[in-house]
């Protein structure tokens, strides 16, 4: 079975400037109470540990807005982009010396420039990325270096079984299972489409409307509704897209099994 194909929930563009905002946003509150701080000569440890709480925060959610926009229709070469702009702003602060982000994104399989977008047809979705950083504060009398590893992975499996009605209904149920960075994690938004003759090749694709959606918590779904194919002997070919709460997109394909 054939990738299936998806549509838009929202402009990628839009989204990847918004969670970038956001980050820089972020830095930018936590830099104005640490100059405040420095007015006052009261720097310490604990606000340089703030300070480096805050910038893998901010390297966080640069990687999440990336993932975002690729996964919304976005080039891949949008995460080095949004890193860039990200280095640059940290660079530019000088709260506790000269600060630097070096950065590599991940290319080992099956990683390609900090991406692996997986949309597959054996009920198994990942969309992901993968950056390595090194942080490096350079004060008059210190340097301070830490080395960071940065995932952001939203994950579903999905696994279908179907009951033959009569003519050429089928009473469908689908379980699915989301996963942000390996933990369960809430889904923003679940679609389902089940392929009309049972051949992805011709994108014949029919939207679900109003399955029965039944949440059982920590991240597991179960979806019903009735698939009227074109004829009897046609498989059931469903195409289960969702949303995360940070607006990460994956999709699975799968076959379901009659019952």
């Amino acid at each position: 079975m054939g990738r299936a194909f998806r549509k838009r929930k929202n402009s990628g563009q839009t989204l990847i400037i918004t969670a970038l905002v956001i980050a820089l946003l972020i830095l930018s509150v936590v830099y104005g109470v640490f100059e405040a701080g420095r007015r006052n000569e009261t720097r310490s440890a604990k606000t340089l540990n703030t300070h480096v709480l805050a910038t893998k925060l901010g390297l966080k959610n640069t990687l999440t807005s990336a993932l975002v926009n690729v996964t919304n229709g976005g080039e891949n070469q949008v995460l080095t982009t949004n890193i860039n702009e990200y280095v640059s702003f940290v660079g530019n602060q000088s709260y506790f010396g000269k600060c630097t982000v070096l950065f590599t994104e991940c290319d080992v399989s099956p990683y390609e420039s900090g991406m692996w977008i997986s949309w597959g047809s054996d009920g198994k979705g990942v969309s992901s990325a993968y950056a390595n950083f090194t942080l490096t504060v350079t004060g008059t009398d210190s340097e301070i270096q830490m080395e960071h590893t940065t995932n952001i992975t939203t994950s579903i499996t999905v696994d279908g079984t179907y009951i033959a009605l009569g003519e050429t209904n089928k009473q469908v149920n689908i379980t699915c299972n989301v996963l942000n960075e390996g933990e369960p994690a809430l889904a923003q938004n679940i679609t389902a489409y089940y392929e009309y003759d049972g051949d992805p090749s011709d994108q014949n694709w029919i939207t679900v409307d109003s399955p029965t959606v039944t949440d059982y918590g920590k991240g597991s779904y179960t979806l019903s509704f009735v698939a009227t194919t074109q004829t009897i002997g046609d498989p059931v070919l469903v195409s289960t897209h969702i949303y995360d709460i940070r607006d990460v997109f994956v999709l699975a394909n799968v076959t379901c099994t009659e019952t």
